[in-house]
């Protein structure tokens, strides 16, 4: 590949959307080591974590090319996004686009970058789930992680060996912010902690609030851990009601009180990820802490699961009609995530933490 000075990297979404991209990243940040970085990513109303935000704390990039979704609307506003990607004249445009990307919108943005002045183009194969389109279908058998697609990207164009790294920041800073929240709620700092997330911005992901209630207590009762609420805002608000049903110290909500990294830093400190599918989640698996994650059948099996070995997937994908890809369920009243039972739950807890004796209990976590 020709002398690369700057690669701009287009990634969208909100946090876990970022999270599987960072290996692909960090392969071109190691293929380039001084090369200038930018992300170019959309950022819209609606209060969500977007990905300018999730990275900023990280120190990877060296500026951002930040649009709204609107501006691409309009004749006009999208000159003025063209005209952005030309004035920051990117050498290489690392394309790290969803994969509900179809073949047609892949042709139409590299003809977009190439307008923009881009000397050279790398993007992901589209998934099989979508039509070349655009339509989404119901494609053959397992797809492949989120996180191999992207990076199999740049191993095409000979960048990096197509090792999986994460390596996100890790400073004592963000573990000792970590601690002080932890220890201001009470729990002893030698008891193992389980993070839940009870929540989801997206309705068609959410296992009932009050299964997860009622597994919070069932770990509190039959263990002796204690329970940290991760996520945003909305899991604040749940968590908050569900600590309050639990024993001194044995639950703390840091839901929405700490940043990206102090969350992997808590997350590195948990025993077990237990939750939705959320970005959250993502966050487990990539600072290495197993997670056990009830999943919808709105998307195709493994593509969007943790990555990594030691988790468990608990998905129903019998109904028919799965994968659907909605944010909200309109057609079988979410049977796919209510056919999930606590008791399942808990015992997918109990095989991942009983090999490694994480967690001590009556039992020690051995059924």
């Amino acid at each position: 590949m020709t002398e690369i000075g700057h690669v701009l990297v287009y990634r969208c979404g909100t946090l876990g959307d970022t999270l599987v991209a960072v290996p692909a990243i960090q392969a071109l940040r190691a293929a380039f080591p001084t090369a200038r970085f930018t992300l170019m990513t959309a950022h819209d109303p609606g209060g969500k974590l977007w990905a300018d935000e999730v990275v900023r704390e990280f120190g990877w990039f060296d500026a951002t090319l930040v649009y709204e979704s609107a501006e691409l609307w309009s004749p006009l506003g999208l000159a003025r996004v063209l005209g952005r990607v030309r004035r920051a004249r990117p050498d290489l445009v690392a394309y790290l686009a969803s994969d509900r990307n179809s073949h047609l919108r892949l042709w139409r943005d590299r003809a977009f970058f190439t307008l923009a002045g881009a000397r050279a183009f790398l993007a992901p194969t589209p998934s099989p789930k979508s039509l070349p389109w655009g339509r989404l279908r119901r494609p053959r058998g397992r797809l492949p992680f989120e996180v191999d697609r992207l990076l199999e990207a740049c191993r095409r164009r000979g960048i990096g060996d197509g090792t999986v790294r994460f390596d996100l920041p890790d400073g004592p800073a963000h573990a000792g912010r970590v601690a002080s929240l932890v220890e201001a709620a009470g729990i002893d700092p030698a008891r193992a902690l389980v993070a839940l997330c009870p929540g989801s911005k997206q309705p068609s992901k959410r296992w009932p609030v009050e299964r997860w209630t009622a597994f919070a207590a069932r770990l509190v009762a039959e263990t002796d851990a204690a329970i940290a609420v991760v996520g945003g805002p909305e899991e604040a608000e749940i968590g908050t009601a569900m600590v309050r049903g639990l024993p001194a110290g044995r639950g703390v909500v840091l839901a929405a009180r700490t940043s990206v990294l102090e969350s992997a830093a808590l997350l590195r400190r948990c025993a077990l990820y237990v939750g939705n599918d959320t970005g959250a989640m993502h966050l487990a698996a990539a600072v290495g802490t197993p997670c056990v994650a009830v999943f919808a059948a709105r998307e195709p099996a493994r593509s969007w699961h943790p990555y990594g070995e030691g988790h468990v997937v608990l998905r129903r994908d019998e109904v028919s009609c799965a994968p659907c890809y909605r944010s909200v369920c309109t057609t079988e009243g979410l049977r796919c995530l209510l056919g999930i039972e606590v008791e399942q739950v808990w015992a997918a807890c109990r095989a991942v933490l009983a090999p490694a004796g994480r967690i001590e209990g009556r039992q020690r976590c051995a059924g």
